[in-house]
């Protein structure tokens, strides 16, 4: 529940309110020690500023890089995991494709496919598949982000849970250990729901995500079945994430 509880409270001070220990401890029913342990856990990450009794709203929550910045950058790599994933989907399956450049390296490999069903957020996504004569998209709705090109929202969350998919394939802003985060808070949830709705989950990020957080947590590493990252990435992270019963596949 400490991811919940944590993201939460980033909504709360994103709507401009100060938040209290005694008054999370309310809300969330938990001890007034755990939440100084949450607030402490998202101080020590630069998100928020504690105060005497509680914690102050930060100016502005992180809403990601622009996509036309993203899509160039580390683009083999993006390219080489893109492929990867490519090989593991199968002609006929249903999958779930989350917003973001890594992903839509994925779309671009998937396009010859035959009689697959794409689940989405992103809008880049959803373009490069539009196309694609064996490919059905089916785009979630929700609130745009237009820097990140991505739905989201409540709305999002509810439509998505009423489909199943064979696999799902998230991007991250940042893997730490054992710590998914994500430069975009409220993105997050849908994140989590493609993942509850998923027989399969793989994390798709490129070896310069690992090692470091980003602002808004909502996974843990145990959570996904595979990791698909490059093979610029830290010989030691892979095989601590092997040694977890992560399968790890170099692209």
């Amino acid at each position: 529940m400490q991811l919940e509880r944590q993201i939460e409270i980033l909504k709360l001070l994103h709507s401009g309110r100060a938040v209290t220990i005694s008054g999370l401890s309310s809300r969330f029913r938990v001890s007034q020690n755990t939440i100084r342990r949450d607030l402490k856990s998202l101080s020590a990450r630069g998100i928020v500023k504690l105060t005497h009794g509680g914690a102050l709203p930060i100016d502005k929550l992180q809403m990601g890089l622009p996509l036309s910045e993203r899509e160039v950058y580390q683009i083999e790599e993006k390219r080489a995991i893109g492929m990867k994933a490519a090989e593991i989907i199968e002609d006929g399956e249903a999958i779930a494709l989350d917003a973001g450049t890594t992903t839509e390296q994925i779309a671009l490999a998937v396009a010859e496919k035959k009689n697959l069903t794409v689940i989405t957020n992103g809008l880049n996504i959803a373009q490069t598949l539009s196309e694609a004569s064996g490919v059905t998209v089916v785009l979630i709705g929700g609130i745009l982000n237009d820097i990140t090109k991505c739905l989201a929202g409540f709305h999002a969350e509810q439509f998505i849970s009423q489909f199943h998919v064979k696999k799902a394939f998230i991007s991250a802003g940042g893997v730490s250990l054992d710590s998914i985060t994500n430069t975009n808070a409220f993105e997050v949830q849908i994140k989590r729901r493609m993942m509850d709705i998923a027989e399969e989950t793989y994390l798709v990020v490129t070896h310069h995500k690992i090692g470091k957080t980003s602002l808004a947590p909502f996974a843990r590493m145990q959570d996904f079945n595979v990791l698909l990252t490059d093979k610029g990435a830290d010989p030691k992270s892979v095989e601590y994430y092997r040694q977890k019963g992560i399968r790890v596949l170099l692209c």
